[in-house]
């Protein structure tokens, strides 16, 4: 997106053909309604009519919206040291007003800026803000006026730099306080269905709904939103399909979630809750799925689904097909999540480049993708200690009980973390290893020569692993020159 002159726009507008116009619009990725010009147009007479400086028209980003999060700004004003936002509205409440500027406000924070923000009302041509204690004020036109003169605008050739999507992703497992103290929000994906499951909710006594969505698509949020929310007057209890991790301990412990592990849920008694959810429900058991499905159902409780079915682990999760059993018995809808808002969007693509050959080469620019290639186990586990000195997150294979496996020789014995244990958490910087036992079979990564067969399966936890990743990936391969060569092949494109 480029810098526009508002000028420009209302004036090319107002005298050049829509086909011309529209195609000068796209020149500078500029999407607006024509409502939305209309709007504009009021204010930008209003501002001529206190001003005659044509500079303070200029470098403005319109309908700017922050990659993978989806949040947009009708007016964007950048300097070195300050952003201005204004928001123009037909009409609009104090209400609106004020949800809209304290929203914003907590996008814009993460410039460590000045940040300015306002709310223009074309039909009472009236400016709005907050004032120190967040409350609805209005603005002369002379004081907005007064910040766009201290600007020293610069040219910005990449407003994305700006803003990267990591910032606005709290999880209620890694950033605990911050989720429980609402330091966050949703998509707008995430705000529809968060409003129609608490309107079902609310609505029933008894039905069964499902969430689901893969890896980086802000499900286990929502989920645990939906549920921070409902349990403010109602009782909850929350069935997590795995191991607990300290974010899970939090909540139960500090802020008095009812918080358990899914081991013997087929033996729970629910008569107490009013919604029970089951989170990572794709590796919870037939029995235990049959278990709760017929006792909300005898009970009138409403249940709640949150999944991802590629995440599975092992074989046996594989072919129970709890994905097929849940949508089965799902009663209202099953929301699915769709954008990819987590992980960045060339992580994202590496990721499905390594594991699918025959998905096609992307031109991307692989910045946050490390690559160290050793040819022993023992000079990867000290470049991984090194790593780990660097604040790198290792994240083990999940070792066997019964046989000592291959990746167990890469295992850091000062790192706890496996592929299980980090369910639904995210890191900033994860470290992934790849040792000789992976290849390719049929263009698909899988794995191979294990003296004996592990009951995890080592591809899936591989995904497991590099998915927890919010920004960036340092792959570490070991003795192994083919999928060494795929990494290149992918990168170098």
């Amino acid at each position: 997106m480029k810098q526009i002159n508002l000028i420009s726009v209302l004036n090319g507008h107002k005298t050049i053909a829509d086909e011309l116009f529209n195609s000068y619009l796209d020149f500078f990725s500029v999407k607006i309604k024509k409502e939305e010009l209309n709007d504009l147009r009021v204010f930008v007479k209003h501002l001529i009519s206190k001003t005659n400086n044509i500079k303070l028209f200029d470098k403005y980003f319109i309908g700017y919206s922050i990659p993978q999060i989806g949040k947009e700004f009708d007016l964007l004003r950048i300097d070195d040291d300050s952003i201005l936002n204004v928001e123009l509205k037909r009409k609009s409440t104090p209400e609106k007003i004020k949800k809209q500027i304290l929203r914003n406000r907590y996008y814009l924070s993460f410039l460590n800026k000045d940040v300015y923000i306002f709310t223009y009302v074309a039909e009472e041509r009236k400016l709005y803000s907050v004032d120190k204690e967040d409350n609805i004020i209005e603005v002369k036109i002379k004081y907005l006026l007064s910040i766009l003169e201290a600007q020293k605008v610069i040219e910005i050739k990449d407003i994305d730099c700006y803003f990267n999507p990591s910032n606005y992703l709290v999880s209620p497992f890694n950033s605990t306080e911050a989720f429980i103290n609402g330091k966050y929000f949703l998509t707008k994906h995430q705000e529809e269905f968060k409003c129609q499951i608490l309107k079902q909710l609310n609505l029933s006594n008894y039905s069964i709904l499902a969430i689901k969505g893969k890896a980086g698509t802000g499900k286990t949020l929502l989920t645990y939103d939906i549920v921070k929310e409902f349990s403010e007057h109602h009782s909850i209890l929350l069935v997590h399909c795995g191991y607990l991790n300290d974010g899970h301990i939090s909540l139960r412990d500090n802020y008095g979630w009812e918080i358990v592990s899914a081991k013997k849920l087929q033996y729970r008694d629910f008569s107490n809750y009013h919604l029970v959810v089951i989170d990572e429900a794709q590796r919870v058991y037939p029995i235990q799925l049959e278990h709760v499905v017929n006792e909300t159902k005898k009970l009138s409780i409403n249940c709640l689904f949150s999944y991802d079915g590629q995440q599975t682990l092992r074989r046996g999760e594989i072919n129970n097909n709890i994905e097929q059993l849940i949508q089965r018995n799902v009663t209202v809808n099953s929301y699915e999540l769709t954008t990819k808002i987590r992980t960045n969007k060339e992580v994202a693509s590496f990721i499905q480049c390594l594991f699918n050959k025959n998905r096609q080469l992307e031109k991307v620019n692989y910045s946050n993708i490390k690559l160290n290639y050793f040819s022993s186990y023992k000079l990867a586990v000290s470049f991984l200690k090194q790593l780990k000195s660097e604040n790198w997150k290792i994240i083990n294979y999940t070792p066997s009980t019964v046989y000592t496996l291959p990746y167990e020789s890469h295992k850091l014995d000062d790192e706890n973390d496996n592929a299980h244990t980090v369910i639904g958490q995210e890191f900033d910087n994860v470290v992934a290893v790849v040792d000789e036992y992976f290849y390719y079979n049929n263009n698909r990564l899988s794995t191979k020569k294990y003296r004996n067969r592990p009951y995890y399966h080592p591809t899936k936890m591989l995904f497991q692993i590099v998915s927890r990743t919010r920004i960036g990936l340092n792959v570490v391969i070991i003795n192994n020159k083919e999928i060494l060569s795929r990494c290149l092949d992918i990168l170098n494109n």
